[in-house]
């Protein structure tokens, strides 16, 4: 699981933090009768025996305080007899696999009597299950939020230090004590100190901090999982939460996210702008060619975000596979998303309308090619809050960044929640 990993580059342009409540008060308050919903055809023989059977987790509501529901058919979903289905039965298996809310396990027994290769049974099952509602946010008039992208960068390392070899990611360390909230300097996470002989506790270091304390850094390379080459390919993995390493032997490594050091994201795009490095959008693209030409300044450019990830390093069996969301489950391309975990449950399927940046050019609020899509809130990231907010896993490797590096287009959401409750 990989709670609050830091994502997004630039500063988000929508979402509100609000907490939890029930689902009720948006049923009541805003749906009428739910439209008539289609019948899925029978089973055929090709439906998997193998279905997983998932875990019911303790009932709780399925979207959050923040969001307010709108009844909606199917025919108000922009694309949905356009979408090819592809990954999509793959990502359900996968939510299936997970604690998931009561109906949607009773959801998932009977997917398994579903053919697998049969797209139209398929489109018909999740029109006789669930049951559409648009996402708004609770308290403004807001339609439409921000759509983002994340991938899995592909990084080379070494298990031992040699030049080029000198960055060091770093394990979880032994002396992190998290807080249920954060203290009042805003940190979420201890460290165990002596002061005039005395043990106590002090908030953890921030980046800057570490950069700057040769004892902090001496203290953290004790737990070394990888070295990288290359800094900014670090802030990268920090910022994605997980990535592959490839080590001078061609064996494969993959990094997990396994904490933090408690202070809150700040973005380094964000920063770029604010002190008048860059103008206009910033994107990973904008990020690394800077540091290219200012590495004297990087520096700076890190220590601006005080927040550090920690990781976990194992064997990629299978590099295909994806890395392991907040759900527990490998994130598949194109189907997975990161959501605030307060407005939208995990496990829930979604239905997103938003467009994507065209291939090989600048994007634009212009030149968006629309896109919609059937994917599942498989994830979270801390910086993505808000009811109308996501954040598409676009996959493995070099394409799938360049791709989420330029992805920032307004878009819509549509929760389907079980339609038997």
């Amino acid at each position: 699981m990989r709670p609050s990993v830091d994502r997004a580059l630039s500063l988000p342009r929508a979402g509100a933090r609000i907490a939890v409540a029930a689902l009720a008060l948006w049923l009541a308050g805003c749906a009428g009768p739910p439209p008539q919903r289609p019948v899925a055809p029978a089973p055929g023989p090709s439906a998997s025996a193998a279905w997983p059977t998932p875990r019911a987790a303790a009932p709780a509501p399925l979207v959050g305080a923040g969001v307010r529901l709108q009844a909606a058919s199917w025919g108000d979903l922009p694309g949905w007899a356009q979408d090819d289905f592809s990954g999509v039965w793959q990502a359900l298996r996968r939510d299936c696999s997970a604690t998931l809310p009561p109906a949607m396990v009773a959801v998932c027994a009977r997917a398994a009597a579903v053919p697998a290769d049969d797209v139209a049974a398929q489109r018909a099952f999740f029109q006789t299950e669930f049951q559409p509602w648009r996402v708004l946010p609770a308290g403004g008039s807001a339609d439409s939020g921000l759509i983002t992208g994340y991938y899995e960068p592909v990084l080379h390392g070494s298990l031992t230090r040699a030049w080029p070899y000198v960055v060091p990611v770093w394990g979880l360390p032994d002396d992190l004590q998290p807080l249920p909230a954060p203290g009042p300097d805003g940190v979420s996470a201890q460290r165990v100190a002596w002061r005039d002989g005395q043990r106590v506790t002090a908030p953890y270091w921030s980046r800057a901090q570490i950069q700057s304390d040769p004892a902090a850094q001496a203290q953290l390379d004790r737990n070394v999982v990888v070295w990288l080459d290359d800094p900014v390919d670090a802030l990268f993995l920090q910022v994605q939460g997980s990535g592959l390493v490839r080590l001078p032997d061609g064996r494969l490594l993959r990094l997990s996210y396994a904490g933090n050091n408690g202070w809150p994201y700040q973005s380094v795009g964000r920063w770029l702008l604010d002190t008048g490095r860059v103008q206009g959008t910033v994107t990973m693209q904008v990020i690394r060619a800077w540091a290219q030409l200012h590495p004297d300044e990087v520096p700076q450019l890190l220590a601006a975000n005080p927040r550090v990830v920690f990781f976990r390093a194992e064997p990629a069996a299978d590099p295909q596979r994806g890395p392991v969301g907040a759900l527990g489950v490998p994130l598949t391309a194109m189907r997975s998303v990161a959501v605030d975990k307060s407005m939208l449950r995990l496990g829930l399927p979604l239905w997103l309308s938003t467009t994507l940046p065209p291939p090989d050019q600048p994007a634009t609020p212009s030149n968006g090619v629309a896109w919609n899509a059937l994917v599942f809130a498989q994830d979270v990231g801390s910086a993505i809050t808000g009811a109308i907010r996501a954040d598409v896993f676009t996959g493995t490797g070099d394409a799938a960044g360049a791709l989420a590096g330029r992805m920032q287009s307004p878009g819509r959401i549509w929760v389907l929640l079980p339609a038997g409750g």
